[in-house]
């Protein structure tokens, strides 16, 4: 029994692993932009240069320009080239919005390399719209002195998954000088891909072969004989009336039920 219970858990354990071999292992970029391209005026809306997607700069009235970025949390090698900065106290309040689709993708992440100035953006925080207003998820506390990595796991907003308008922003706020800034590189969103169906059955497959493995082995010694009750142990009130199936004599009981021993031993 032993041997069988281990064999079942390796047999289950194998089936789980090609699910996380094809679904959880791995994250996909589902769009991420490094700001390379920028130089001179930069356009109110940019699309994804890895993944698909849009990020829309139309609420901003200034203050939009491109300095040196950084390879601190790059994509697929992309080099530090320029970084999009958001400049000016009277940017308090405004807002970058990136829209991608999340068809077959669930468990969304928000990156972004960020760095600030001492007067600059202190209170930027990440929102999502959920269809009818815009909720906070995170905040990036950008150093003054140096790149630093933000993250922020959305994945406890389900309404972002798997649909063809997921929208995220980025509100930049708390700055206290004209010059104040906040430089952003390498923004991503990034997501876990849905299982496909064959390692999903693969698991499911395994899971019925198990049940019926042992719901045949247990029909194979379930063994109910009751024998009759001896005239030796019959008294008074707790004489109990003989089966009809114990028939004195018969060996049936004994044989069924010996099979079902050998078959208990050999498993």
């Amino acid at each position: 029994m032993r041997r069988s219970n281990r064999g079942t858990a390796a047999a289950l354990a194998g089936a789980a692993s090609l699910w996380l071999c094809a679904c959880s292992a791995r994250a996909d970029v589902v769009a991420n932009w490094n700001f390379n391209g920028l130089s001179g005026a930069v356009p109110t809306a940019l699309g994804a240069d890895q993944g698909t997607g849009s990020l829309s700069l139309l609420e901003f009235t200034g203050g939009l320009s491109a300095l040196a970025g950084t390879d601190l949390y790059a994509w697929g090698g992309d080099v530090a080239g320029m970084g999009l900065v958001v400049t000016g106290s009277g940017q308090n309040g405004r807002a970058a919005v990136l829209e991608v689709r999340t068809e077959g993708l669930v468990d969304l992440v928000f990156g972004v390399a960020a760095r600030r100035s001492g007067s600059g953006f202190a209170m930027t925080s990440v929102q999502v719209w959920d269809g009818i207003g815009w909720r906070m998820a995170g905040s990036i506390d950008a150093s003054t002195t140096q790149w630093q990595v933000h993250t922020v796991d959305l994945s406890a907003f389900d309404f972002l998954e798997q649909t063809a308008s997921a929208r995220v922003r980025v509100v930049v706020d708390g700055a206290t000088s004209s010059s104040g800034n906040i430089r952003l590189d390498n923004l991503r969103l990034s997501a876990t891909p849905v299982p496909g169906p064959g390692p999903v059955a693969a698991i499911g497959a395994v899971a019925a072969s198990v049940t019926r493995r042992r719901g045949g082995r247990k029909s194979a010694v379930k063994v109910e004989c009751v024998k009759p009750v001896s005239a030796e142990t019959k008294s008074g009130d707790d004489q109990l009336p003989t089966p009809p199936s114990s028939v004195p004599g018969s060996d049936a009981c004994e044989r069924t039920s010996a099979r079902g021993r050998s078959g208990r031993t050999s498993g």
